[in-house]
């Protein structure tokens, strides 16, 4: 049934006759009366019947104007929810992160948007960076915070692209008994060249980030302890078993028995980005992830 033909059928109750009816809609009598003829073969139900020299609506009609007026009101909601949908009152993501970008980025972003677009809907994932990737052009996906990575997508990429959020440097976390524990900040490879290393499995992002530094600095690390979790390798740091770095936004509380100190430079650096489709557009959630690491960025990042 054609939304159309309720409103023909309602002006009929309200003005009375099909003359009256026509009139106030801009047809003519015989418009109306096909109109409404047609309305009763989809309703499989009598509507109009004989009274006096004109029709009246029947009991049928009349239920079937009581679901009329929710069906408008329910077109005046939609017409309303996508005309704020157009202007980014109201929307829905689904967002993912790795874990600090999740804890340092989107949660604050998203308890943000609760005050100031409280018409928006969030579900956030955890997935890695090369595993979020793929789910954006599939659109399983509808924004990712990602990290430097080896399959970050080229700028000109077709499907996907990169907006910067946050740079943030790496520390190294010390036993407190280690003799470098007083320094103001430590070097790589003048300092811990013979160190043994704890560090994420291979193939993570965090991984890459430590190689590529050591090797930059002229020098092999040892790896000799694996955690993909930043607590579990800080407790082995407690428990004087080597070094790790940390970036910034993935530092948990410290635990007794370790130290952070800043790297001299050049630092190693993680690059954090909300990676979107293309053609998106902007949308509230970027732009605060994008408020968030400027205000990170500003203070330090915690730490």
């Amino acid at each position: 049934m054609e939304i159309k033909r309720l409103n023909i059928l309602r002006a009929l109750d309200q003005h009375g006759t099909v003359v009256a009816a026509a009139q106030s809609l801009h047809l003519t009598p015989s418009a109306v009366s096909q109109q409404l003829a047609v309305l009763a073969r989809e309703a499989d139900a009598v509507l109009l019947e004989k009274h006096g020299r004109g029709v009246r609506l029947t009991p049928a009609a009349h239920v079937l104007l009581g679901h009329a007026d929710a069906i408008a009101t329910r077109l005046e909601q939609a017409r309303a929810d996508l005309a704020a949908q157009r202007d980014g009152r109201i929307g829905r993501a689904r967002i993912s992160g790795f874990p600090s970008g999740i804890a340092g980025l989107i949660a604050p972003a998203l308890a943000r948007l609760k005050r100031t677009h409280p018409g928006w809907r969030f579900e956030v994932v955890q997935y890695e960076t090369e595993l979020a990737l793929p789910l954006l052009p599939a659109r399983e996906l509808d924004l990712a915070v990602v990290m430097t990575h080896p399959d970050l997508p080229a700028p000109d990429h077709p499907r996907i692209e990169l907006h910067p959020l946050l740079d943030e440097p790496f520390e190294i976390a010390l036993p407190a008994d280690h003799p470098l524990a007083g320094r103001a900040e430590v070097a790589l490879a003048a300092d811990l060249a013979d160190a043994d290393w704890i560090i994420t499995a291979p193939g993570t992002a965090c991984h890459d980030v430590l190689l590529t530094a050591c090797h930059q600095a002229g020098f092999q690390p040892r790896l000799v302890h694996t955690s993909t979790d930043f607590g579990a390798q800080l407790a082995l740091v407690a428990a004087g078993l080597g070094v790790t770095i940390i970036p910034r936004l993935a530092q948990p509380e410290l635990p007794r028995g370790v130290v952070l100190r800043p790297i001299t430079a050049p630092a190693p650096r993680r690059h954090l980005m909300a990676a979107v489709r293309r053609g998106q557009g902007p949308t509230p959630l970027l732009d605060t992830l994008r408020a968030v690491g400027a205000e990170l960025a500003e203070r330090g990042a915690p730490g």
